[in-house]
């Protein structure tokens, strides 16, 4: 805030003192900052309680030197929020109370409010955090509920001197806190609109007494882009509150450092109605980073960004020697031995890593599906056996809940490769949140996976919930009404009115992370916290392994929904003493990860047979595909006995249709989907089940009189002729999408669900399946509902 630069509002309040009023001080109080003086600008960011691993350190380090560095002129060392809560176990074992010490101990000077200072309730802030740190809490957007004033425990703002420079620290929080944190923790308070919030404080301190004002005004903000890499006016794209901030914030902040997205920023841009310009930064998360800008006084009360000083400062590596430093080590090294003796001990053991997703710079992807995530949600789906509460169906667990990975070589303690301690599974689940059950209708169920597409203008539009092994959810990623295209559990479809009880956290149980489905149903506890049933699982389960298949898939990427491959299957004239003899046409368009899998369900008592052919291997009744390139290609396939095959036992075509029964023949069952038993791992070519139905016998040729019967001679036909495998596709063969199943909406049927299509040249009736989620496959060994294409 500058003294020549007041609001209308502030500089009618100052006309209505009368100038014999105003102390013969005040004109020199007020002066502006000298012209060319200089100020640092220190800032941090989501640093979770990262104390160990040398962050810590390089963290105190970085800042120590960059005072040395500038002795000379003043310092001012802010953080954007959530500098505790999701704490490494060093912290979080002692309540995080080793990072306030730090903290104190590194001279913070003020620090916004994070979401994750929510984590034990707004309580905590009034009457523990604060209390223990030297440096205030800023939350100009927090207030005490159905009123205007600031909750407990925090300020608006707080205008600090350092060098002889008083400098306003405004903070403010994500408005979207109210659905990361448990609601029973912040009953008491709202959370508004941050730029009002901003606003506000900038006015009051504009109002203030003219020795109270400050010379500089910095803006600390707990809300981010989730796209800060590029352009800033992609960043504001990706961003709404920060957009909003950015553009609509008083023009009396000189400095804005934003968090919450764990990402890095770093724009110098001119500010609205200016030619002046200020810092937009944010530094990372973790203290890996350090923010520096330098702002130099032009004099007038107005501050600019020193050329060249607006700087990301890695910390990884750094070590300056100074007393700051040599405290904060200290805190660093009492709180690691605290927390060793408490986790040390072994709670399990793993054959390999688990993983949360990752991007490929290697950072967290929430939006993706994990071999950890899916590992909490089995743990959640068993820990019922350890309390009084009635087993659960299935288990699911956010993924901001995850914290660290699970690595088979890290090391904690003194344990061996492969053994995980108390304090490594802590890390991964830091919350301590309360384990319990909800009860929910299916319909309601599937609205909790509908939505993992978060609400328009959140930082994470996708939020992938960790699931029990016993589901498997289709949606579609680009579909924009209803997303989610089926939800199994234990193989069967969800039923719309059945009550499915859900294993989860208190969290999500309250509707955290906008996950408002899961509140309709009644939070049953346990007396358990999720990390109880997280070590409890470990203490059961020896050695283990990552599952790599995944258990929700995105029908965007079927390559038959996307018209990239059409499959066919039509009965073949010639038909003999071994059957009933069909053939089973790919076309793809382009190359087919695989394997597929190709199931046929017979008629009782019959046998079904594949001919040879490169890149497929017989499974019974089922054909294993494996991956092959674009082009077209043809698999020969006979059925046999039973009430179909003795249709075509006797010798000879003419024979067997003479003796056929078309009134009473039975059609078959056949689908392709891909291979469930392959380890697929966001890479499914086929997630839907395409299922279609297929005459037993050929329709008689249309080309020859009625009374004329089939004839012995084999099909001239080169499309008929099963020696042509995979990788043959003919010369002017182009994949088609008309000859396999029709898409939803357009399959040939009429209300009733009968079918009208026919394959060229045999009538061969292919279509949908009208209920065929009743029809069992055994894929994999596991059971499959065979179902329409967009089940």
């Amino acid at each position: 805030m500058h003294p020549v630069r007041l609001s209308a509002a502030a500089a009618a309040v100052t006309l209505l003192v009368p100038l014999g009023a105003v102390p013969a001080l005040a004109a020199d109080a007020d002066a502006p900052a000298a012209k060319g003086k200089d100020v640092q600008l220190l800032s941090l960011t989501d640093f979770h309680g990262r104390l160990g691993d040398g962050a810590g350190a390089g963290l105190a380090s970085v800042i120590e030197r960059e005072r040395s560095l500038h002795k000379d002129i003043p310092t001012a060392l802010v953080s954007s929020g959530d500098n505790v809560g999701a704490s490494t176990y060093a912290s979080s074992s002692q309540q995080d109370n080793p990072t306030i010490d730090y903290l104190n101990a590194i001279e913070l000077d003020a620090s916004s409010v994070g979401n994750h200072e929510f984590d034990k309730g707004a309580d905590d802030i009034a009457n523990r955090l604060s209390k223990r740190a030297d440096f205030p809490f800023l939350g100009a957007n927090v207030y005490t509920k159905g009123t205007q004033n600031i909750a407990p425990g925090m300020k608006a703002y707080k205008v600090i001197e350092q060098g002889g420079v008083k400098i306003g620290v405004i903070g403010v929080v994500t408005k979207e806190t109210a659905s990361l944190v448990s609601p029973d923790g912040i009953k008491d308070v709202t959370f508004g609109d941050p730029l009002e919030g901003i606003n506000r404080a900038a006015k009051e301190m504009a109002a203030l007494p003219a020795d109270q004002k400050p010379d500089m005004t910095v803006l600390t903000a707990h809300i981010g882009s989730s796209q800060p890499d590029k352009t800033l006016e992609v960043a504001k794209q990706a961003g709404p509150e920060f957009k909003k901030i950015v553009e609509g914030a008083d023009a009396s902040i000189d400095a804005m450092y934003f968090g919450h997205t764990h990402l890095s920023m770093n724009f110098t841009e001119r500010i609205p109605g200016t030619d002046r310009t200020r810092p937009i930064m944010q530094a990372s998360n973790y203290g890996t980073k350090v923010g520096q800008s330098i702002l130099t006084s032009e004099g007038n009360g107005d501050w600019t960004v020193k050329d060249g000083t607006d700087k990301l400062l890695e910390t990884k590596g750094v070590d300056f020697d100074s007393a700051a430093v040599k405290k904060a080590k200290g805190i660093i090294e009492d709180a690691e031995d605290k927390a060793k003796e408490i986790g040390s001990e072994v709670a399990g053991t793993i054959a390999d890593d688990f993983d949360r997703a990752k991007k490929d710079d290697g950072a967290e992807d929430r939006a993706a599906e994990s071999t950890l995530g899916n590992l909490v949600g089995d743990a959640l789906k068993e820990g019922t056996e350890g309390s009084q509460l009635k087993a659960a169906d299935l288990g699911l667990t956010n993924p901001g809940g995850m914290r660290a990975d699970l690595k088979k070589d890290s090391q904690f303690g003194s344990e061996k490769p492969g053994e995980v301690t108390v304090g490594e599974l802590n890390q991964v689940l830091p919350f301590a949140n309360d384990y319990g059950v909800v009860a929910l209708k299916g319909k309601d169920l599937e609205e909790v996976f509908e939505q993992q597409f978060q609400p328009e203008g959140s930082s994470r539009p996708f939020l992938h919930l960790g699931v029990s092994k016993n589901v498997r959810v289709v949606y579609d990623s680009k579909d924009t009404k209803q997303r989610v295209k089926s939800v199994l559990i234990d193989g069967k479809k969800i039923d719309a009115d059945k009550t499915y009880r859900v294993a989860t956290l208190s969290f999500l149980a309250a509707g955290g992370d906008n996950f408002t489905a899961l509140s309709k149903g009644e939070f049953e506890q346990s007396g358990l916290t999720d990390f109880d049933v997280w070590k409890s699982y470990f203490a059961k389960h020896k050695d283990l392994a990552p599952d790599r298949r995944e258990r929700q898939a995105d029908a965007a990427e079927d390559m038959i929904e996307a018209n990239d491959l059409s499959y066919s299957v039509k009965v073949a004239q010639g038909g003999g003493e071994t059957g009933q003899r069909y053939e089973l046409t790919l076309a793809a368009k382009k190359d087919v990860p695989g394997p597929l899998r190709f199931a046929v369900s017979a008629p009782q008592g019959a046998k079904v047979a594949f001919a040879a052919a490169e890149g497929t291997k017989a499974d019974g009744s089922e054909l294993i595909i494996e991956a092959r390139r674009a082009g077209t290609a043809k698999v020969a396939f006979t059925v046999s006995g039973g009430a179909q095959g003795a249709q075509a036992s006797a010798r000879g075509a003419r024979a067997a249709a003479a003796q056929a029964a078309p009134a009473t023949a039975q059609p078959l069952q056949v689908a392709l989907t891909s291979d469930r038993a392959h380890a697929f791992w966001d890479d499914d070519p086929l997630p839907l089940v395409h299922a279609a139905e297929v005459d037993a016998a050929p329709a008689p040729d249309p080309t020859q009189p009625p009374s004329e019967q089939p004839s012995d001679e084999p099909s001239q036909d080169p499309s008929q002729d099963p020696s042509q495998g995979p990788g043959q596709p003919g010369p002017d063969e182009e994949p088609s999408s008309t000859s396999g199943p029709q898409r939803p909406g357009d399959d040939g049927r009429d209300d009733s669900g009968s079918g009208s299509g026919h394959l060229p040249r045999t009538g061969a009736q292919i279509a949908g399946l009208v209920g065929a989620a009743a029809l069992l496959l055994l894929v994999g060994g596991a059971t499959m509902a065979l179902t329409r294409r967009r089940d």
